[in-house]
């Protein structure tokens, strides 16, 4: 098994599920490539990478070795799943990934992971020509109390967030294809449709 984790080192990993799906019309934890649900992919590259703790944020989970965390704050999106995720783990930090991106490969998290855990910053976000992919990063626990000052103040958006915290970037050279957001019934047909896309 691909692991990074060690006794001190420990990471949480949370996949974040709880989206309303307006522009897919149907729950994409759900929607399957080949034959695996988006949930079970991410679930499993998780489990490859060693996580000492698998939360499912906003969805009741029923898999093996994965705990759910119900959203406390509604309709406050991923900034309200993290909040209510992150003063129930006991781990430094945790990688975060969004269940739509189903492409993204586990060497890919794995060196963001260790590229975290190599130095001392609140959080490494994956970043493609300079764009920022806040759902695919390592973020410090201990930064509970800043999501919760920005939810009771009704600033939800993940930049918010970022903007507060001692951060850097990871500087992702791979396929883009990794990092496509299957947000609509027409980037589902794309990954259904192209057999060359294989999911590690």
């Amino acid at each position: 098994m691909m692991s990074v984790m060690t006794d001190n080192n420990a990471f949480c990993g949370i996949i974040l599920a709880g989206g309303k799906s307006r522009r897919m019309g149907t729950d994409k934890a759900g929607l399957t490539l080949n034959g695996r649900t988006f949930l079970e992919i991410q679930v499993r590259k998780l489990q490859l990478l060693g996580a000492a703790d698998i939360i499912i944020s906003g969805k009741p989970s029923a898999f093996p070795g994965t705990r759910s965390v119900m959203d406390l704050y509604p309709d406050c999106g991923p900034l309200g799943g993290l909040c209510s995720s992150f003063p129930t783990i006991p781990q430094r930090c945790a990688l975060v990934l969004s269940v739509d991106i189903p492409l993204i490969s586990v060497p890919t998290l794995k060196d963001l992971l260790e590229t975290h855990l190599r130095g001392d910053h609140d959080a490494t976000i994956l970043a493609r020509e300079g764009r920022i992919e806040p759902l695919i990063a390592v973020y410090n626990t201990d930064t509970a109390g800043i999501l919760r000052e920005l939810v009771d103040s009704k600033k939800l958006a993940m930049m918010a967030y970022i903007d507060r915290l001692h951060y850097q970037l990871y500087s992702y050279k791979g396929s883009p294809e990794e990092l496509l957001n299957c947000n609509s019934p027409e980037d589902l047909s794309v990954l259904s449709q192209d057999r060359s896309i294989i999911t590690r």
